[in-house]
């Protein structure tokens, strides 16, 4: 069983190449690097690490991650909010907004965890950026939740962009919380994914302090692009 999403705003209607692209850089380097014998080396050398003096890894670590599960969650939303963010704002800006939430997002975690040796990877600050944005822009944007299974549609159930963007915070509440790496102890035939579809490796997990970062450079973006007096104007359109 999937549950996917379908959006009805203007985001929907075009083909987003900035963010397809950035999606596949992500997919392409979690292929590369995931599962494979030397992912901690790679965790080292190119995560985020707040202990260490600043280098390139402010941009390699945010196209890193830890398990498919991790991945496949990140893409899924970044699909639906970046797109919308690419159609309000164009190719330039949706990459600008793209790394200042990851750069946000890293220098937020450093203030809160200066001496953290754990790695900061992943692309979820970036997306609760793009969510933010999209949520900005399309509040009350109609959405379905699609429940289908292997492709073939079951379900479909009317929603809205808040309660999207709801159901990315309680997926980033659930790779937080639930101790995945134990989950092959409980159930012996997880065992062989081990590593690949669940976090095993130690990082710093879904950081709240890098998505607040993402969050308050989020709202600086709308307000400098976009003003939240478009905001208020598109609201009088519907009434």
């Amino acid at each position: 069983m999937f549950i996917t999403f379908s959006d009805d705003t203007p985001a929907s209607k075009k083909i987003p190449w900035a963010n397809t692209f950035m999606i596949i850089v992500n997919v392409t380097i979690a292929y590369l690097t995931i599962g494979h014998d030397d992912f901690m080396d790679v965790l080292n050398r190119f995560g985020f690490i707040p202990a260490r003096h600043l280098n390139w890894t402010v941009f390699t670590g945010m196209f890193l991650h830890s398990s498919w599960t991790q991945l496949v969650a990140n893409m899924s939303f970044l699909f639906f909010f970046g797109k919308g963010v690419e159609n309000e704002w164009g190719r330039k800006r949706y990459f600008l907004t793209y790394f200042l939430c990851a750069l946000a997002g890293e220098a937020a975690h450093r203030i809160f965890h200066p001496d953290s040796t754990f790695a900061l990877i992943g692309a979820s600050r970036v997306v609760t950026g793009m969510g933010v944005v999209y949520l900005l822009h399309y509040p009350w944007g109609k959405m379905k939740w699609i429940f289908s299974f292997f492709g073939v549609p079951l379900l479909e159930i009317p929603s809205r962009t808040l309660l999207v963007m709801g159901l990315w915070g309680v997926v980033q509440a659930m790779m937080a919380f639930i101790p995945w790496g134990e989950l092959p102890k409980l159930f012996p035939f997880l065992a062989r994914f081990s590593g690949t579809l669940f976090t095993t490796h130690p990082t710093a997990g879904t950081a709240w302090d890098a998505h607040l970062g993402a969050v308050v450079v989020a709202f600086v973006l709308f307000a400098c692009f976009s003003g939240f007096k478009g905001l208020k104007k598109k609201k009088k359109k519907r009434k």
